[in-house]
């Protein structure tokens, strides 16, 4: 019987298969997280580009008007009907209103004012115009106007139906006026009507005082809302002169940089003005009146004194955007620290127009030697007869010696700059800012353009200069 022979099996193992599109996913992979973790891990230093801009530099106030103001007073009681309305300009001889003892002629006039059917086809036209010019100018925005285009509007209308009545009642007219009854009242000089009194009309600037400001107690007398006067009582007032006055109360702060807006040796200077009760701007001549109970800043206008006739006391923004530069962030303004040393020591390379000092050196053997050192002048203090020079090339107690002399000096003392880090070459260079003169808010500041070792319009900035260094690369 024959034995049966053992076979050894051998395991087939399939060769390995590299797939190419897992190794490539792998590796991109593998870059991306490794990406990420710097970009997680690096600090990152956020750019802003300079711009040119300004600043108002503003304040809001309550100031108190004057004008040159003359009342005209009833010489006689009765019913009174007025044909103007306030802002009116009238000339002289120009009727006014009217007083009627008897109150017949009066209460007729008052009646056909409240019939506006007999409004003439020119005076429909002039109230349309009226609406019109309201219509194309009012805003949701200045929604308080309504008050006073309504008022303007009932006195236009009543002011043309009175006009009409007291022409029709002519007879009647005639025949009171001969006895003493009815008489018509005009006016005695050029100017603009305004129909209130409120006891400010004597004050001017020069005789005004603090005690006269109180905005929160004031009160006025409208006049044509009496039917009726008595002797001696005011019917209306005459404003004779375009120019008026704003007294705005200060305290020293302001007052400070008022003066120093008004520069040293002047009285005056030109500040522009808002009025909150409508938007409008203008400019006015400012001063500063000083008196014992405090100081107040006296705005001189020669032009609006119709626009706000109806008013006592104005609420208004002052500001002034005179002045211009470039407007950057605040954030990006930090301090760097300087050496200081004599401007006299400066010199000029022998072989170049470089400037810098000659620093004197002392090796083990105590012997001396002298090198020339260029260094960056950032900037010069005049007064003080000192430069600012960067502390890369020098250091405290480095000895330098002026130019054709054998005087020494032992660099000891430092100061500091604002400024902020300039990043176009892509890492950080200091440069020095010169603010403009009372010109920045509480996010940015108008600095000067073309200053030494300054900004220069569209350059790039590190937006946080605190967290910056000198020579950092951006990432």
């Amino acid at each position: 019987m024959k034995k049966r022979r053992k076979k050894n099996i051998v395991k087939y193992r399939k060769p390995v298969h590299l797939n190419i599109g897992v190794v490539v996913f792998a590796f991109v992979l593998i870059y991306f997280l490794v990406y990420f973790f710097n970009f997680l891990t690096d600090k990152h230093i956020a750019i802003y580009e300079v711009e040119n801009g300004r600043i108002m530099n503003t304040a809001y106030y309550t100031g108190l008007v004057l004008r040159q103001e003359e009342v005209t007073y009833s010489e006689e009681a009765g019913s009174i009907n007025y044909y103007k309305k306030e802002s009116d300009k009238t000339g002289y001889n120009d009727l006014i209103c009217s007083i009627d003892k008897d109150g017949a002629i009066s209460q007729e006039i008052t009646a056909a004012g409240l019939d506006g059917t007999t409004l003439s086809r020119d005076e429909l036209l002039e109230i349309q115009g009226i609406i019109t010019d309201y219509t194309s100018v009012q805003s949701d925005m200045q929604f308080y106007n309504i008050y006073s285009f309504k008022e303007n509007l009932n006195s236009n209308i009543q002011e043309n139906l009175y006009l009409a009545a007291l022409e029709s009642l002519s007879d009647e007219m005639n025949q009171a006026a001969s006895s003493n009854t009815f008489s018509l009242i005009r006016a005695q000089k050029d100017g603009v009507l305004a129909f209130y009194t409120d006891g400010y009309e004597s004050v001017t600037a020069d005789t005004f005082t603090p005690e006269m400001y109180n905005p929160s107690g004031y009160t006025k007398n409208n006049l044509k809302g009496n039917t009726a006067v008595s002797s001696g009582q005011a019917l209306y007032k005459t404003i004779t002169d375009e120019n008026w006055y704003l007294m705005v109360p200060i305290d020293e702060e302001e007052k400070e940089l008022y003066q120093q807006q008004m520069g040293e040796g002047e009285n005056s200077f030109t500040i522009q003005v808002t009025f909150k009760k409508d938007g409008r701007q203008a400019y006015a001549t400012a001063s500063i009146r000083d008196y014992e109970e405090g100081s107040f800043l006296q705005l001189t206008f020669n032009s609006s004194m119709v626009r706000y006739i109806s008013d006592r006391y104005l609420e208004v923004e002052l500001g002034s955007d005179d002045q211009s530069g470039l407007k950057i962030p605040n954030s990006a303004i930090t301090t760097k620290e300087f050496l200081l040393i004599p401007s006299d020591y400066i010199s000029q390379g022998d072989n170049s127009s470089d400037q810098g000092v000659i620093k004197i050196t002392t090796d083990n053997r105590g012997k001396e030697s002298a090198e020339f050192i260029q260094t960056d002048i950032y900037d010069t203090d005049e007064e003080n007869n000192v430069c600012y020079i960067d502390e890369e090339s020098l250091s405290v107690g480095d000895v330098i010696q002026k130019p054709d002399s054998d005087e020494r000096y032992t660099i000891r003392e430092t100061g500091e700059k604002e400024g902020v880090y300039n990043m176009n070459r892509g890492y950080a260079v200091f440069r020095i800012i010169e603010p403009v003169s009372n010109n920045s808010n509480e996010e940015y500041t108008i600095v000067e353009t073309g200053t030494s070792y300054g900004l220069s319009l569209y350059d790039r900035i590190a937006l946080d200069g605190s967290s910056v260094t000198e020579g950092e690369f951006a990432n």
